[in-house]
């Protein structure tokens, strides 16, 4: 049982870690807010990779050009 875990964490890590280079060279971009959770040194590492949403609302900007198209 102690393998599977350590398999299912290691596999975590690794695609969230993967997904951070990407991120690093523009194939991937977040559209959050500076004060967004996955902005933080040390959190942005799972912020592909993290089970639900994180995007802080959007900003009255971002809402009236929603409201537009």
């Amino acid at each position: 049982m102690k393998r599977v875990v350590l398999v299912v964490v290691g596999g975590y890590v690794l695609i969230a870690a993967g997904n951070r280079v990407a991120e690093h060279f523009g194939a991937r971009r977040c559209g959050c807010a500076e004060d967004c959770w996955c902005r933080r040194p040390g959190l942005s590492l799972f912020r592909w990779v993290f089970p639900w949403g994180h995007r802080s609302a959007p900003s009255a900007q971002e809402k009236a050009h929603l409201d537009l198209t």
